[in-house]
Formats: C-alpha cells, structure tokens, sequence
C-alpha cells in the first residue's frame, strides 16, 4: 500500500512540474502573440530552465529577442541549437539565422554593439563587454552612458588611464546631475592613485597658521619627488621646512629647520609606511649645520566617505567622516624621538562644485623622548573649513583650541588659530 502510495505521490509531484513548466511555455506563447515580447521571452527563459533542450521553443525564442535587437541574446540561443539539435533542419536554420545577425550588425552597428556591451557586462564579462562599448563609441561618441560604463569597467582592471579619460569625458559633457557627481569624483580619485602609481611624481604638503595665544605665524613645508624602483618601494628627493617667527635661543616655541636630502621609503600598505631620510639640516634655533638621519613610521586612515563633488540636486550634498594619523620617528639632529598622534570627527557640506564647508572636532597629542615641555602637549578643539569651488585649491580654516602641556613650565592656553593648508600630488 505504501509503495502505491509512493508512486502516485512522484507521478502527482512529477506531472505538476511538467504541467508548471509547459504552462511557461503557453504563457510565453500567449504573450508573443499580443505583442508583449519582454514578458514572452521571460517565460521562455523560464521554461528553459526546467527543459534546456527544447531547441523548437529555443529557435522561437532566438527569433523573438532578433525581433527585439537583442541580437547577442538571440545569437546566444541559435548557436546552442547549431551545436547541440540532431535535426537537420533547426540545425540549418540556426546557421542561417547567425549568419543573418551578422549581416546585421554591419547594417546597424551602433544599436547592436550597445545591446551586446550591456549583455556581457550583466553576464560578468567585462573585457567583452568593454569591447563592444568601445565600437559603440566610433559609432556614437558623444553617448556619455556609455563612457560612464566603460570608466567603471576600466576601473575595476586596474585600467586608470582608460578610466580617467571616459570620466572626464562625462564630467565635462554629461547633462545628468549625477553622471557628472559620479564622473569628477571618481576623476579625482583616480587622479590621486595615478600619481601613487607613477614611476615619477610629486607631492607637496604645506600647512602655516597663526597662532593668537603666542601671536605666532607657524608654517610647515614637506615636498617629496619620488621615483617608484620596486613594487611599492620609492626613493628620491624631500624638502622638510618647519619655521615660525618669534622662536630665538632663549625663547623657543617650535623646533624649526630646514632639510633637504634623499629618502627610501616602502608601504606595507597603502597608508602605512616607513621612510628613511638622511639630508642635510640647518637648526633655524641654534643656528648650526648637521646631516641628520630620521627614520619614521607613519599611519593615516579615513573611515566614512568625503562627497567630493556635488552638482545641482543630489540625493544628500552632507557627509560624515572620521581621519585618523599616527607618527612615530626619530630625529637624529635633535638627538630626540616623536611619538605624534591626531584625531578628527569632520561633517561635510558641499556647497557647489569641487566646494564644501566642514565642522569638525580635533584631538592632538605629542610627545617627546627628552621631555622638553612645547613638545609634550594634548591639544583639544574644534574648527571650520571651507574649500573653494577649484579641485586643486588651498583649504582656509579657523580653529580654536585648548592646549595642555605635560612638563615644564609652559603654562596651559586657550588659542584661535587661522590659515590655510594645500596638499598636493601629481605624476611627473
């Protein structure tokens, strides 16, 4: 009784399946008939999956996407009918029918690389689909979708030069407020990690601000050319220059110098690296010259996304981000060694363009080897920043904060600061 049972129950489940599977194909059917051809091929595909080797319903369903212009789909399913169907006659009419497409792509080239373009990028094959992106170009060059695409694709293989050139093709031309947010954001990204990538290129860090509470003007030059010798290993030329205008030998508010000299330097990472400097140094304080060796290791991190670009309406122009810095080092001209460390919480809101105005907090801290007190201090505060409507332009900021030191007779203050900072780099 129980096999009876068994039976009936696997012919019941069985016959469902054929009749589920059978109803796509009547549906696909029906829908081809009223002129409903996505939902036709829907079903179609769907009856496939449960009966691949149904080459009639496979042969309709070529037909139907060349109806479309989905000319890589229909080519798709007549080449499996050529190489799996024992009929002769489906055989024939797949090869007839591939031939036809490609005399239709040379009659109408454009619409068919596009649509073959997208089919390969949905199917995960990017290198054809990048192909056929690129003769849809000859064809229609101004197609800013499609240089959007091709940017992404280059991208993800490591292609920057590619990708920057159809980026900036889509910041400059696009008339989609978001394109072009996407297009120059990812231009100046990729601008940054091509510069990082170069076998030459410079970097320039300048930050200088005066200081209310010891009515001070403070500045910091550091300028790099690098030479990429070996996968993530550099070597080349720096400038160091750190100043102010009030320190003198009896009263001295910042180590200042200036230093010029070779380097080595190797990334473990892309924001951790050691650097071994050996140059020449002049003590701005004591007034001397020496060669001063200096190894350093430093980490930087961003956590959270800074909008880089913002044109007309956009989903949100605010965005939140914390950066982190870390530096350890050892600085042989002053016989001494720096542990510095900095924190900040920034709220972005971009105002128009390359543009933006952030809040942020700030937490700094430093700490010396030899214990002198305008070394050793913890410095809390907040500030504002505004950066113009030019990608490559300096940021102005206001920050007050309050500084406590830890030895010494340094007293404790409250201080406004005011300047500008510019970063830099560029491939050479």
């Amino acid at each position: 009784m129980f096999k009876y049972f068994t039976l009936c129950l696997f012919l019941i489940c069985f016959l469902s399946n054929t009749s589920k599977s059978q109803n796509y194909a009547d549906s696909g059917y029906y829908y081809q008939n009223i002129g409903i051809k996505e939902k036709a091929a829907a079903f179609f595909e769907e009856y496939l999956i449960t009966d691949p080797d149904n080459f009639q319903v496979r042969l309709d369903l070529a037909y139907l996407y060349q109806s479309m212009n989905q000319l890589s789909k229909s080519r798709e399913q007549f080449e499996y009918v050529s190489t799996h169907s024992t009929d002769e006659n489906q055989i024939k009419l797949s090869k007839d029918a591939i031939t036809a497409l490609d005399s239709q792509t040379v009659k109408n080239p454009s619409t068919v690389y596009a649509d073959s373009g997208y089919y390969y990028l949905n199917q995960g094959n990017k290198t054809k689909a990048a192909q056929f992106f690129e003769l849809h170009l000859k064809e229609n060059p101004n197609d800013t979708k499609t240089h959007l695409q091709l940017g992404f694709i280059y991208y993800d293989q490591k292609k920057l030069g590619n990708s920057l050139k159809h980026f900036d093709y889509v910041g400059k031309h696009s008339t989609v407020s978001k394109d072009v947010e996407t297009a120059r954001s990812a231009s100046f990204v990729i601008r940054d990690e091509l510069a990082y990538t170069a076998k030459r290129s410079i970097d320039i860090y300048f930050y200088n601000f005066y200081d209310t509470y010891q009515e001070n003007y403070i500045a910091n030059l550091v300028t790099h050319v690098n030479f990429l010798i070996a996968k993530r290993t550099y070597t080349g030329l720096y400038l160091d220059v750190y100043t102010d205008t009030r320190s003198r030998k009896d009263l001295i508010f910042n180590d200042r110098y200036i230093e010029l000299g070779g380097f080595l330097r190797y990334h473990f990472i892309r924001n951790l690296f050691f650097e071994f400097r050996i140059g020449f140094a002049h003590n701005l304080n004591s007034d001397s010259n020496t060669i001063n060796v200096k190894p350093m290791l430093i980490y930087f991190n961003r956590f959270g996304n800074a909008k880089i670009y913002s044109k007309g309406s956009s989903s949100s122009n605010m965005s939140f981000f914390f950066d982190m810095y870390y530096a350890a080092m050892y600085d042989l001209k002053y016989q001494n060694a720096f542990l510095q460390m900095s924190f900040e919480e920034v709220l972005r809101f971009n105002t128009g363009g390359y543009s933006y105005l952030e809040s942020y907090l700030v937490q700094r801290a430093q700490f010396d080897s030899r214990r002198l007190s305008y070394n050793n201090y913890a410095e809390l505060g907040t500030g504002l920043r505004f950066h113009p409507d030019i990608s490559q332009f300096p940021v102005f900021f206001v920050e007050p904060t309050y500084k406590a030191y830890f030895f010494g007779e340094t007293k404790n203050s409250f201080q406004l600061k005011a300047g500008f900072y510019f970063i830099f780099r560029s491939k050479l």
